[in-house]
């Protein structure tokens, strides 16, 4: 065989070998990426100063998607790097729904939040009191 086709031919595989490694890296760079945010709802206290959001993060190939409830002052945005401070739950490996109906927020008195919630959801952070607000459970 001629020493130039071989040459063509070990140069054209290490090519492709090094454009098919490269694709295979940059699809799985985005499986490990921050997951979008999802704002399902938002109660605001009777003096609309506070206001609590529950919102869905996506999962990824790691994680499952969850539901985060946020409390903070009235004018506060939701941004993609937030995550929940008073309530993250996940579906329980799909016992429970992520969906609209799993978690209301209601606000008994300007101090306190009653959040209820699907009982079969798994919780993973639980808060009592954010900032002066007391938060009540109720599972439902």
């Amino acid at each position: 065989m001629n020493r130039n086709y071989m040459l063509f031919k070990y140069k054209s595989a290490k090519h492709f070998i090094m454009l098919f490694f490269a694709f295979f890296f940059i699809s799985c760079a985005t499986i490990f990426e921050d997951s979008p945010l999802t704002l399902l709802k938002e109660a605001y206290n009777h003096k609309k100063t506070r206001k609590a959001m529950v919102f869905m993060n996506d999962g990824n190939a790691t994680t499952d998607n969850s539901l985060h409830v946020i409390l903070e002052n009235a004018d506060f945005e939701l941004t993609e790097a937030e995550s929940g401070n008073v309530f993250i739950v996940d579906s329980d490996h799909n016992s429970a729904k992520l969906d609209l109906n799993a978690i209301n927020l209601t606000w008994l008195s300007e101090k306190t939040l009653e959040i209820s919630f699907d009982s079969k959801l798994r919780a993973f952070k639980k808060a009592d009191e954010i900032d002066g607000v007391k938060i009540v459970y109720k599972e439902k």
